[in-house]
């Protein structure tokens, strides 16, 4: 299994997310305009720390 990196002060500065009308959740990279992921589904990461991975 590969070891989870944490991104960098810079990194987490670098990433952007915002919430369209219809409720779809962009992620853009600030210093790549071409960067961008928009997806309808998003995971609350604090929640699955916080009960464990589902079995």
């Amino acid at each position: 299994m590969s070891e989870t990196q944490r991104p960098t002060e810079r990194g987490a500065e670098q990433c952007g997310t915002f919430e369209t009308i219809d409720g779809d959740l962009v992620m853009y990279d600030r210093e790549n305009a071409n960067a961008w992921i928009q997806t309808s589904y998003a995971i609350d990461f604090e929640d699955v720390r916080a009960t464990g991975p589902a079995e």
